[in-house]
């Protein structure tokens, strides 16, 4: 309880999702701000439960089981927004007619693809189209039609509801198609050199999280391999499929357009209407272009260190927009934060490369996040003050040589005494900038063909 007057703000998500998310921090947060947090019961009476001044919710896994037909999740899906259609005064984060936008794949690229962000064609949804059957010929049929052609990914109708909506395959020729499981929508598969983009929205602010992804592939006699998007973008994940291929040339990775990040952020707030969302953007390693590949309501900010005090902020906003009668201010996208892992590049005769996790100091004027370049000198050389500062470098311990793929090498390095220009909960200008490595063994995308699971199997 607060110790003065303060507005009730009632919360519900999975317990799952509390445990990653530390609800005593949260609501200690809320408290300070005049906002008590009051768990949801779903189950009972919201009536009997409120009144609240707002409502924070992911119960997008509820809303899925409700159109597959579950008569208990139709019952709380209905209760909800009763409860909610009674008591318009109420601030939603977010809308469940909002939020069931993006339940599945391909209505929420049907609707991007329709918005005005996809008319310049810089920015775009790769081809796809919803598979129904397990005809390849009508199949192959309708990939024509939509312009999907090998390789591609073939992703579950539903992004939400389950753990088979990460469950995915890259299939490289029509004999592949035999291992589908529809209803599922297969999408042209976007060669992007591993480095995917995460940007995690809450209200008009956002940040760019760049992950592991798949590497670069080509249409081939290729086995189809199968594969969990989760455990692919996890921040740590180092696998065979996410380390290029030994004999492709190296190319650095590309600093995306702040310009074109909030242009994305922009349309899909207008067109989706969601505070709360994570949008997957790759870019093509061929054209530049950048492509819009996934979408998923209230994602985990886990490596916004400070989203507690912007999401409770977000939800001070919207009551007092509410209370106060005001008209919200239009939509303007801005860039809270910007965590990169540069690829440096390696000498010939070394099969280990060094992503560099970095905080420095802005070097752009006016920009809202720490900038950088494409960083690709040698190992152990050190980086140009036209980079991050001249303190750091870029070291590989050679000892790592024996540990496994998966370990990841943590070490702190300089310390820079510059203001670091960056405001994070642990690091501001009185603090340190800090600089971690992770050393990733290189490996063949052939051996792990020979090692993949069949569907057969996994069935």
């Amino acid at each position: 309880m607060c110790d003065f007057p303060c507005r009730r703000v009632g919360y519900w998500w999975s317990e799952k999702k509390s445990r990653k998310l530390n609800a005593k921090e949260l609501t200690a947060v809320c408290r300070a701000s005049g906002l008590e947090l009051v768990k949801l019961d779903i189950n009972q009476s919201l009536e009997e439960q409120g009144p609240f001044s707002a409502i924070v919710h992911k119960m997008s896994d509820i809303l899925v089981q409700a159109k597959k037909g579950n008569s208990q999740a139709k019952v709380v899906c209905k209760a909800v927004q009763d409860y909610i259609d009674s008591h318009p005064t109420m601030v939603v984060i977010d809308p469940l007619e909002n939020v069931e936008k993006v339940l599945g794949r391909y209505e929420q690229y049907r609707i991007v693809n329709e918005s005005e962000i996809c008319d310049e064609g810089d920015i775009f949804i790769p081809a796809f189209v919803e598979l129904t059957s397990m005809n390849v010929e009508e199949n192959l049929a309708k990939m024509k039609l939509a312009g999907v052609d090998f390789p591609l990914v073939c992703k579950p109708t539903l992004a939400h509801g389950s753990t088979r909506s990460h469950q995915m395959c890259i299939i490289f020729n029509e004999e592949g198609l035999n291992d589908i499981i529809p209803p599922c929508v297969v999408q042209k598969f976007i060669n992007h050199n591993a480095v995917l983009y995460k940007l995690f929205i809450i209200g008009q602010e956002y940040f760019v999280i760049e992950r592991p992804s798949l590497k670069n592939f080509s249409a081939s006699d290729q086995k189809t391999i199968f594969f969990d998007s989760n455990e692919i973008s996890k921040p740590n994940s180092v696998s065979e499929l996410t380390s290029l291929d030994d004999n492709e040339s190296y190319t650095p990775t590309v600093w995306p357009e702040q310009k074109k990040m909030d242009n994305i952020v922009r349309v899909l707030h207008k067109y989706l209407g969601l505070d709360l969302l994570g949008i997957d953007v790759v870019i093509d390693n061929r054209t530049g272009h950048y492509a819009i590949i996934d979408m998923n309501v209230f994602p985990g900010y886990y490596e916004a260190g400070n989203f507690y005090h912007l999401l409770t902020n977000l939800v001070l906003n919207k009551i007092h927009l509410k209370e106060s009668g005001m008209v919200e201010e239009p939509y303007k996208p801005k860039l809270i934060d910007h965590l990169s892992t540069p690829v440096l590049k390696i000498e010939e005769s070394n099969k280990e490369s060094t992503d560099v996790f970095h905080f420095w100091k802005d070097l752009k004027p006016n920009a809202m996040s720490p900038q950088a370049t494409d960083c690709i000198h040698p190992i152990k050389q050190t980086l140009s003050a036209s980079d991050p500062p001249e303190a750091m470098q870029c070291i590989v311990d050679k000892n790592l040589r024996e540990v496994q793929n998966e370990m990841l090498l943590f070490q702190k390095q300089n310390d820079v005494q510059e203001d670091s220009g960056v405001e994070t909960s642990d690091s501001c200008d009185e603090k340190k900038s800090k600089i971690y490595h992770r050393t990733v063994k290189h490996q063949h995308s052939k051996k792990y063909a020979s090692n993949c699971t069949s569907l057969k199997e996994m069935r």
